[in-house]
């Protein structure tokens, strides 16, 4: 099993908190939300992972150590996050790959969820609010995604994307094909979830709720301090 993390943007909308450290070793409770991944996918027994860094990265490489493997998005200044995806691309493979940013909190036990789903799979969050150019999900009554993007009608969606995925071998060969593609036709302004669309056109990914867990996406000093108040504390282990 491995894990790739996105960790190379510079915190733009939390510069207060992230003037002098990337938003990944920013405390969230006691600890930095990049420890409480590495926690959590190491209690879950993924031992592999591969951070991409960008912004500050001698400071993730010495807080982080060789635990890690690291991979460097020198355009970070200049790009989204599917290019640093891009940098990764050779690590997208293998019967499990997870993926996700460094900016998502998250329960440990939604991977044991996603585990259990031999498949290509995503936590999404049903109970929360559906809000324009937010990362919304269309999941058909079978639980399989039918459509995932920021451009959805909120209205014709029936889920969030914790954006926390997870690839069996062929859906993580399927992401790897179609963002070297994307990355060759200059798409370098997007998400990760542009790649996952052959994917989820062959209705190869299925949605695991996380509406129950705790968890939040850390974007703004507003989002950090409910993170803080709301969700840290409700963490298993």
């Amino acid at each position: 099993m491995r894990a790739i993390i996105l960790a190379a943007g510079a915190g733009t909308r939390m510069r207060q908190l992230t003037q002098k450290r990337p938003k990944c070793l920013v405390a969230v409770g006691e600890r930095p939300l990049l420890d409480i991944q590495l926690d959590a996918l190491r209690g879950a027994g993924v031992e592999d992972i591969v951070v991409v860094v960008g912004f500050e990265a001698k400071q993730v490489r010495d807080h982080c150590g060789p635990g890690v493997r690291y991979v460097v998005n020198e355009q970070w200044q200049t790009t989204n996050s599917i290019f640093s995806l891009y940098q990764a691309a050779r690590w997208l493979e293998g019967e499990r790959v997870f993926l996700f940013n460094c900016d998502i909190l998250f329960d440990r036990r939604l991977l044991v969820r996603l585990l259990e789903h031999r498949g290509s799979s995503i936590a999404v969050d049903s109970r929360a609010a559906r809000l324009e150019g937010e990362m919304n999900v269309r999941v058909d009554d079978d639980g399989v995604v039918r459509a995932i993007g920021k451009h959805l009608d909120p209205a014709t969606t029936t889920a969030v994307s914790v954006q926390l995925a997870a690839f069996d071998a062929s859906g993580a060969q399927q992401v790897r094909t179609e963002l070297e593609r994307l990355v060759y036709d200059d798409e370098r302004d997007a998400f990760p979830t542009s790649a996952y669309g052959p994917l989820v056109a062959a209705g190869g990914m299925a949605a695991i709720e996380a509406g129950d867990l705790p968890w939040a996406e850390i974007d703004t000093v507003e989002d950090y301090e409910r993170a803080v108040a709301q969700v840290a504390p409700r963490l298993l282990g």
